[in-house]
């Protein structure tokens, strides 16, 4: 059964979140920021045998200063719910096994057809009558609503049969992990089933080769005869003999201490995993259960089992090439995957969509993620019904629920349409906020564009505390040249810039920014691009304030023309002249800045490094630094580390 969303309140940071979940969720996020947490809570709220004992302690329940007390809060609520992604996907076998509290609701795509859900509520509380805090569990119906009465309680138990909940942690100890009493490999030696005869051979083998051992070696002969005497001294049977087991007779002894080996790099030798690096062994961990999920969940638990695993930081001590790798084999792994991580070489290949990013502010933590699509709850109309018709798959209606969804952004004649159907009613505002809203679901193009840019950057933009936007790769070079004069340099304080032209559009960007809640600055071109720009942020719903705020524009028309009137025209002849050209001043000694910049602008890339390399040379400091570009960068620090 798939686990479609999780909400949680006054959970350790977690104070109210709703965080929906995908088959693959990432989760990333700074240190502290509630990753764990989350993951804890789904551990505790559905590893549960015995649901009369409280699985959370004290310092679990959320209060928001140092003098309150986990008995005054108002408790841990943890909600969990499980949803057909299509009709019939669950087997028949599950609503007959769990009974009412499987409850039918209106499929989204077809409002004639119906889907299986599961609402499970996990309550604590400190109970003053009980002096304790106790625990409730309850499955729901679709309002939300108790199913009371014993026959969903009795349900509990075949519940959690069907939903097993498995956590690796990111210490992963390679001997318990591979101890004959773990869940995942200890299981795997005791389903060993070896035939009846082949079994006795396997032993009658073994006692003949212990026998062997022990006569090859007088030594061990005499001792034994000494240690005889122990049934002289104790009286006991005279049948009863002293003999040594120089290895195990029985296959389940022999199988408690098997092991696995492997042959070091550039080795033929075999070692135990214990004896590999912290990569490999974490590596194994992962594998096996993988094998767990293959070979024997069905038969230990029920054929319609499906497992949900909680992962922490799989890609620990592991070389980047084989974080990228190990992010494709987890795909692999057939059931649903709950993954937090702080590698962007992990990511770089995950779907977008499948990313949660949490951040913590103050004593709470607030889940972000990307949207691909925008609802609002409106009245049917036949104009609407037209409206959605004519657009073909864009839209949809629910006339049950009066849910007008859209799945891309809304453009302005769409735009227009709506307004002026519920121009003047309830609805006006509600309309309003549904198109800004649509303007930040990414676009096809979009996707593409930002999934290329995370490619080749390894995901670092998920991993900045803020973003410094700008249009090229020059100023890509002397931003964080200028961030060093100043003594700020940006990848100190968790900056990244982003050189957005040449990685898609602005407002890519600038919708990643707003829905996952990155600081950002933005510095412009005077152009018609800069007037694009423009154009694109105030349409994703940044009022003009705003946007003076966040995006600098600069005085000339481009990068290099600003630094020319910026007092770098002797470095840029001097690059002019390296370069071949003939630079001569008017008669009193004036170079033409605007031509110099064309020079300049022959080689951006080329030109931007030698100007940081005769910066260099010449020792330059920080009073070099435009005031503008000193200005954005002390802004995008002081946003970026609030």
């Amino acid at each position: 059964m798939f686990l479609k969303e999780v909400r949680i309140k006054n959970f350790r940071s977690l104070k109210e979140i709703r965080v929906p979940l995908s088959n693959n969720t990432i989760l990333i996020g700074e240190n502290n920021s509630g990753k764990t947490a989350f993951l804890d809570a789904i551990k505790l709220g559905l590893g549960r045998s015995n649901k009369r004992v409280s699985p959370f302690n004290e310092y679990d329940y959320y209060v928001n200063d140092e003098k309150g007390e986990p008995k005054n809060s108002d408790g841990i609520t943890i909600e969990f719910i499980f949803r057909e992604e299509k009709p019939n996907q669950w087997p028949e076998k599950i609503p007959q096994i769990l009974g009412g509290i499987v409850q039918p609701i209106m499929w989204e795509e077809d409002e004639e057809e119906a889907i299986n859900q599961i609402w499970l509520r996990v309550n604590s509380k400190y109970d003053e009558g009980q002096k304790d805090f106790i625990i409730e569990t309850d499955f729901l119906n679709t309002e939300g609503e108790s199913l009371s009465g014993k026959a969903s309680n009795s349900k509990y138990n075949d519940f959690l049969q069907l939903t097993p909940v498995f956590y690796l942690q990111a210490l992963r100890d390679i001997h318990d992990t591979f101890s004959s009493n773990s869940p995942f490999w200890g299981r795997f030696l005791k389903k060993v089933n070896i035939p009846d005869g082949k079994l006795q051979n396997i032993q009658d083998s073994l006692s003949k080769i212990n026998e062997e051992i022990i006569k090859s070696d007088s030594n061990i002969e005499e001792m034994i005869k000494s240690l005889e005497n122990i049934h002289k001294v104790l009286s006991l049977n005279d049948k009863e003999v002293v003999s040594i087991n120089a290895l195990p007779l029985k296959t389940w002894d022999i199988l408690s201490k098997s092991q696995v080996v492997m042959k070091g790099k550039g080795s033929n030798v075999n070692f135990p995993l214990d004896r590999h690096g912290q990569g490999t062994q974490s590596l194994a961990t992962l594998f096996l259960f993988q094998a767990y999920i293959d070979v024997l969940l069905k038969t230990t638990f029920e054929q319609e089992t499906e497992a949900i695993l909680t992962l922490e930081e799989p890609e620990a001590h592991l070389h980047p090439q084989a974080s990228r790798s190990l992010a494709s084999k987890i795909n692999k792994i057939d059931c649903q995957k709950i993954i937090s991580t702080h590698s962007p070489y992990f990511v770089q290949n995950m779907n977008l969509m499948d990313l949660r990013l949490f951040r913590k502010k103050g004593s709470e933590t607030f889940v972000h993620l990307l949207i691909d699509k925008a609802e609002a709850r409106v009245d049917g109309k036949d104009s609407l019904l037209k409206f959605i018709k004519a657009k073909g798959n864009k839209f949809s209606f629910n006339e049950t629920t009066n849910t007008l969804v859209a799945f891309e952004p809304i453009s302005e004649q769409e735009s227009r349409g709506l307004c002026g159907m519920y121009k003047g009613t309830e609805f006006a505002e509600v309309i309003d906020n549904f198109i800004v809203k649509s303007q930040l679901i990414l676009t096809k193009e979009e996707k593409n564009d930002l999934f290329t840019f995370v490619q080749r950057t390894r995901g670092e933009l998920f991993f900045a505390r803020g973003w410094l936007l700008a249009e090229g790769q020059t100023e890509y070079i002397l931003l964080q040249y200028f961030s060093e004069l100043l003594d700020l340099p940006l990848d100190d304080y968790g900056i990244s810039i982003i050189d957005y032209q040449n990685n898609g559009s602005p407002g890519a960007f600038i919708k990643l920014a707003k829905l996952l809640d990155f600081p950002w600055l933005l510095l412009s071109d005077n152009d018609d691009q800069g007037e694009s720009t423009l154009s694109q942020i105030k349409k994703i719903g940044y009022r003009q304030e705003e946007i003076e705020q966040l995006v600098s524009m600069l005085p000339q028309k481009d990068f290099e023309t600003y630094l020319a009137y910026q007092g770098f025209t002797e470095e840029y002849k001097a690059i002019a002249i390296e370069n071949g050209y003939n630079i001569s001043e008017d008669a009193l000694g004036i170079l033409d800045k605007d031509e110099l910049a064309e020079i300049i602008k022959k080689d951006k890339v080329g030109n931007a490094n030698r100007l940081v390399e005769i910066l260099k040379e010449r020792k330059c400091n920080s009073e070099r630094v435009p005031e503008l570009i000193r200005d954005m960068i002390e802004r995008c620090v002081s946003l970026s580390n609030e």
